[in-house]
């Protein structure tokens, strides 16, 4: 009996999700998560500093400052702790310099560390050349700068034209009754917004592209960024407007409830950005663009048959 399109697709989704939890466990998908909320925990506010630096230099006043507190998906009350903890090291370090920046850079490399080794062995890669995690680190880094240019650049531009569609909405009404300028101004106030799912999806898809050793395509990795930045933004909302309500951190933690909160926060982030991962790799694997054995690690590409798509 054949069976029907929708049967087909569905099948080939649970077999997607059941591969995708298959290589989440095989890796420990939960230590990992551990592992990079330990990593993040030391090397967020050297990383963050180091993209100051580097946006004071691109960019007048505070547009680098206003970017990245824009885009970093935490509560306003962890956004305080962090900024109060970068302020600190800007005040202690003084101006910047390129040895200052240097060592920003070699601090910041960590943040990345169990993120590149945990999507690489989702990919079936045990062992990396020593040279190799550094580098892809330190791509990482310069792919942030990249996102920070987009989120800085892109609010800039639609907020301008913004303020000239409204300049000129009379104008426009009057000589050319046929375009809303009400609705156009609508669009460009919601795509300053989605700006932050932008940003998260392309640093997403560089890190899904650049942490494997194996070769990967566009078109098996913009379906799992495209997820992990929609569930970052949704888990932000949640963790700002629900989870306080249901847990009280300052009262079980005191003065640390909000350091707490946020390594909290960065747990459950890096079990996201994990899974998806894992979802890049099960993609891969069932597509026939690799092997990925749970018993034996190794990467090779395997005939179509063997890997029927729906």
């Amino acid at each position: 009996m054949s069976r029907t399109p929708i049967q087909r697709g569905v099948r080939y989704l649970w077999r997607i999700l059941r591969e995708t939890a298959a290589i989440y466990g095989r890796i420990g998908g939960g230590e990992s998560a551990a592992s990079f909320a330990y990593y993040a925990l030391f090397s967020l506010v050297p990383l963050i500093t180091l993209l100051l630096s580097i946006g004071s230099y691109l960019f007048p006043g505070d547009s680098a400052n206003a970017a990245i507190h824009r885009f970093v998906p935490i509560g306003e009350d962890q956004q305080t702790l962090l900024w109060n903890m970068v302020l600190s090291l800007e005040n202690k370090r003084g101006s910047v310099s390129i040895v200052s920046i240097l060592i920003l850079t070699w601090a910041s490399l960590r943040f990345f560390h169990s993120l590149v080794l945990s999507i690489n062995h989702a990919w079936g890669t045990r062992r990396l050349p020593w040279w190799q995690m550094p580098v892809k680190n330190l791509l990482m880094i310069l792919a942030m700068s990249g996102a920070l240019l987009i989120g800085t650049v892109v609010p800039a531009i639609l907020q301008g034209l913004g303020r000239i569609l409204k300049s000129l909405q009379s104008l426009i009404n009057e000589h050319f009754p046929m375009i809303d300028v009400a609705h156009i101004l609508a669009v460009v106030d919601i795509s300053r917004y989605l700006v932050g799912t932008l940003v998260l999806f392309y640093s997403f898809a560089i890190l899904f592209m650049l942490a494997p050793r194996h070769r990967t395509k566009f078109s098996q990795i913009w379906l799992p960024a495209l997820l992990v930045s929609v569930l970052l933004q949704v888990g932000q909302a949640f963790f700002v407007n629900i989870v306080p309500k249901l847990v009280n951190y300052s009262a079980i933690y005191g003065t640390m409830g909000s350091m707490m909160f946020l390594l909290l926060w960065v747990y459950v982030a890096g079990v996201i950005i994990i899974l998806g991962g894992c979802l890049c790799a099960a993609l891969g694997h069932l597509r026939g663009h690799a092997y990925i054995d749970h018993h034996q690690i190794g990467s090779h590409p395997l005939g179509a048959g063997d890997h029927p798509e729906p």
